[in-house]
């Protein structure tokens, strides 16, 4: 049977876990990956009530009845960890860049986990992360020795060292040993063609009552401007007795309407051929500058706020593009890139970036680091 660890997604309202609610398990061992959600702070709080249940149960723990004590019920609720997701992904944005990219080869591990885990994440508007480690505190019985092991993988993700190397090179070639067993949420597949069917037609026919009420607003228009030429026309013809002059001001306001429709669309085709001319700008593929991960010696492209794409002859991209408004990355060589960007705040309209890497890195690794971080920073997962 073996020891085994649990991580598992509910809503803030419930305390229930049932084994639906777990997202991944493990079997004898902790998987590292996990811990890219646990701040050191978050760690302190869950030693703390850990040594206290401990410091209480301990003088006790020769009694043949020591599990009816109301101390062990304390002891063995001391291990219940629970975090809000707001938390663990505010702490996941901090812990993977550093690590992806001074560690590539685990990005593609990594993007599969957080891929797995969003599914669980998603079914909440305010989910909590529980983690169930009891089981791997029988190899030891000593709450000292399993808080150690923990700290190892905290200290991982937080204070990367090239003494690590080997650590997560070796994880990386066994993706159960990094992440442990993946049980993605699946939501029952009879009812998605049906809500497919109910909301493609929303989304793509405008409601009749609009075009009703923009015609009706038209006839309006139309009648209040023959009434207003005609009270001109008369009003002209009664006052002058002239009939060519009460003629023409019976024409003014179709006149007047007729120039400001012209001066509005010179305008509005002028703005249009702005906008055109500064998405042209935008939409040029840059130069192909060279990025290079100094994975301890320098700096590297993969940051915390975002990724570094170096200097550029279109003065018009910045040095960095946010996490936020990359929706993607693709292999477009073993050594070059594909960044499809948003232009705007809203992904309206896109950029497609090409960027080699130096040699020595592999562009499926980098790739994947980026469309994790991309995942990090979804909108749905915040």
């Amino acid at each position: 049977m073996g020891n085994r660890t649990f991580l598992s997604v509910t809503s803030a309202d419930t305390d229930l876990i049932d084994y639906e609610n777990t997202a991944f398990e493990t079997n004898n061992f902790l998987a590292p990956v996990w811990f890219c959600l646990v701040s050191q702070d978050q760690f302190q709080r869950y030693s703390r009530q850990l040594m206290q249940a401990w410091s209480k149960i301990q003088p006790h723990m020769d009694q043949p009845d020591v599990e009816d004590l109301p101390e062990w019920e304390h002891f063995s609720g001391a291990f219940q960890w629970q975090i809000p997701w707001a938390d663990t992904a505010e702490q996941l944005r901090l812990s993977l860049p550093g690590t992806l990219a001074r560690f590539p080869a685990i990005s593609t591990p990594v993007h599969e986990w957080l891929e797995t885990l969003s599914t669980h994440v998603q079914r909440y508007s305010a989910a909590v992360i529980h983690l169930e480690l009891s089981q791997y505190f029988s190899f030891t019985g000593d709450p000292a020795l399993y808080l150690r092991d923990i700290q190892e993988y905290v200290t991982l993700w937080q204070s990367p060292h090239p003494s690590q190397e080997k650590v997560w090179q070796g994880a990386a070639d066994n993706f159960y040993m990094l992440n442990g067993e993946h049980l993605p949420w699946r939501e029952p597949t009879a009812a998605q063609p049906e809500q497919a069917s109910d909301i493609q037609p929303a989304q793509s026919i405008p409601p009749a009552s609009g075009k009703r009420q923009s015609k009706w607003r038209e006839e309006l228009n139309i009648w209040l401007l023959v009434i207003l030429s005609a009270a001109l026309f008369f009003a002209v013809y009664v006052t002058t007795s002239s009939g060519w002059l009460a003629v023409l001001c019976f024409f003014i306001p179709s006149l007047c309407i007729v120039l400001w429709n012209i001066i509005i669309g010179r305008k509005q085709t002028s703005r249009h051929q702005l906008e055109a001319a500064r998405t042209s700008k935008r939409n040029s593929l840059p130069s192909y500058p060279v990025l290079r991960i100094e994975y301890f010696d320098g700096r590297s492209p993969i940051g915390v706020d975002g990724m570094e794409i170096g200097p550029s002859e279109d003065k018009a991209l910045p040095d960095l593009i946010p996490w936020l408004q990359i929706l993607q990355a693709k292999v477009l060589s073993s050594h070059e890139v594909e960044l499809i960007v948003s232009a705007n705040p809203s992904p309206v309209s896109t950029l497609q970036l090409h960027l080699k890497m130096d040699e020595q890195l592999d562009a499926k690794d980098i790739v994947s680091a980026v469309n994790a971080m991309v995942l990090a920073h979804d909108k749905a997962l915040v």
